[in-house]
């Protein structure tokens, strides 16, 4: 449930980080000016709007580059720091450059409420959290392949620290002897948590009882380091190694520590930094609103041809695969007969289930609109790796080493494979590289160039079907 709960949680944290600057620039205001609220010019408005706005968007590099569970305190109070250093300058740079001239009575009031209120918020968060995993709440499960030196080490960093918020939940090692050996290192804890060999980490993916995995083996092990890594992205579950085995990352990894051990992740994920996921979500819901808004005329004429065209619902569900492999209905126009194997059969060029308004349709994208409804749904996002269906997933990722890994972010609309013609029925292969392309790559303007090229792109309608 809190695991649920938690991006709510930051999305609220977030709300209320916005109001606090708005709240101290009033309030900074009142206590330096004799005439309360009541003066004020549209150049004031114009450039405190936009600097609350630069402070709120600085705040992301401060606030959620790193999450708690591995920020330290005296972080927090670094970052605090610098971050009132950042809005110190931004005033006195208007100042200096005659852009306004704010009192240095106004800032000093303005830095001192910012820092009370945000090094208060935060600290307070941290210690709630650490409170909260230390009763055993809010933990990830963390797998641990390889029981030599650097494994137990790292094993004996996390479970003396459980404000980390992290349960082991054991080791893979193929040296079947470490479980009766007389070195005192192994415990008999130790020993207990030695539950296999690596040829169960297959099993154990499988279960998703699994949060991340640490892959903690010599580089002389490089071999089995390489397999290990592509076994867990097949199966969707982030790896990270102890240290840097750069032969298995990719151009672009991510990079973290825990307890002074460096953790390099197989990918970077730009998606997974929480400011990223709420820009990307405020896009989608004013996106699909207003798409929807725009595309109601044609919307509603495409119902009625369709139900004077053909027998059947004018909507067509089906099950697709989405965000962390959660199924979803995905909703279309329907274009094709009612038939039996509109689950397992994907459409062709010539496919003779389609209607003759539906093939229409599918070549001008058409019966993709309602997808708006999905979106505003939080199912799917307006750009991102197409969803498919649920017996072609269960295809592909036995086909397509890196095939899950297109699940880390939500479906889209349309995609970076899609705006370069790898659509329908085309090669999946080159589909999964430029759908891990645009996950490892993601910024709002990739975003904004696939809709442009969506609308207007060439290649676009290649393979359309």
């Amino acid at each position: 449930m809190l695991k649920q709960n938690s991006n709510i949680f930051a999305a609220i944290l977030v709300f209320f980080d916005f109001i606090f600057l708005i709240f101290s620039y009033l309030l900074a205001k009142y206590l330096t000016f004799s005439t309360g609220l009541s003066f004020w010019t549209f150049r004031e408005i114009v450039i405190g709007s936009i600097l609350i706005l630069a402070f709120f968007i600085i705040l992301e590099k401060f606030e959620f580059t790193h999450t708690y569970r591995f920020r330290p305190f005296i972080k927090i109070v670094k970052n605090t720091i610098l971050y009132e250093i950042f809005i110190l300058a931004s005033f006195y740079a208007c100042i200096l450059f005659k852009i306004y001239e704010f009192t240095n009575q106004f800032v000093f009031y303005f830095v001192i409420f910012t820092f009370v209120i945000f090094f208060t918020e935060k600290i307070f968060i941290k210690i709630f959290l650490t409170i909260l995993r230390r009763s055993g709440y809010n933990f990830r499960r963390y797998l641990i392949i390889g029981a030599g030196e650097l494994g137990i080490n790292f094993y004996r960093k996390v479970v003396s620290s459980n404000d980390l918020g992290i349960k082991i939940v054991g080791f893979l090692d193929d040296d079947k002897q470490l479980i009766n050996s007389d070195n005192p290192e192994y415990t008999d804890v130790i020993k207990g948590l030695i539950i296999g060999t690596t040829e169960k980490i297959e099993t154990i993916l499988k279960s998703r009882l699994v949060d991340n995995v640490i892959i903690a083996l010599p580089m002389r092990a490089e071999t089995k380091i390489i397999n290990l890594a592509n076994l867990c992205e097949k199966f969707g579950v982030k790896a990270e190694l102890i240290p840097d085995y750069y032969k298995v990352v990719s151009s672009k990894p991510s990079f973290r520590s825990i307890k002074d051990y460096p953790l390099i992740g197989i990918r970077n994920v730009p998606l997974e930094n929480m400011f990223n996921r709420l820009t990307k979500r405020l896009i989608d819901i004013m996106v699909a609103l207003a798409g929807l808004i725009l595309c109601s005329p044609v919307f509603i004429a495409i119902m009625i041809a369709i139900k004077l065209t053909s027998k059947g619902p004018v909507f067509f569900k089906q099950k697709r695969t989405g965000f962390r492999q959660k199924d979803f209905d995905i909703l279309k126009f329907r274009t094709m007969i009612v038939n039996e194997d509109s689950d397992k059969v994907q459409a062709t060029k010539d496919d003779p289930r389609k209607t003759k308004i539906g093939d229409f349709l599918r070549k001008t994208n058409l019966d993709e609109i309602p997808q708006l409804i999905n979106i505003l749904r939080g199912e799917m996002s307006v750009v991102g790796p197409r969803p498919h269906m649920i017996a072609h997933t269960e295809e592909f990722y036995q086909k397509y080493d890196k095939y899950l890994v297109r699940h880390w972010v939500k479906p889209g609309l349309t995609g970076w494979a899609q705006v370069n013609g790898w659509r329908g029925d085309s090669d999946i292969g080159i589909r999964v590289k430029y759908d891990i392309e645009y996950i490892e790559n993601w910024t709002l303007l990739f975003d904004i160039r696939i809709i442009f090229l969506t609308l207007f792109g060439r290649k676009v309608k290649n393979n359309a079907v």
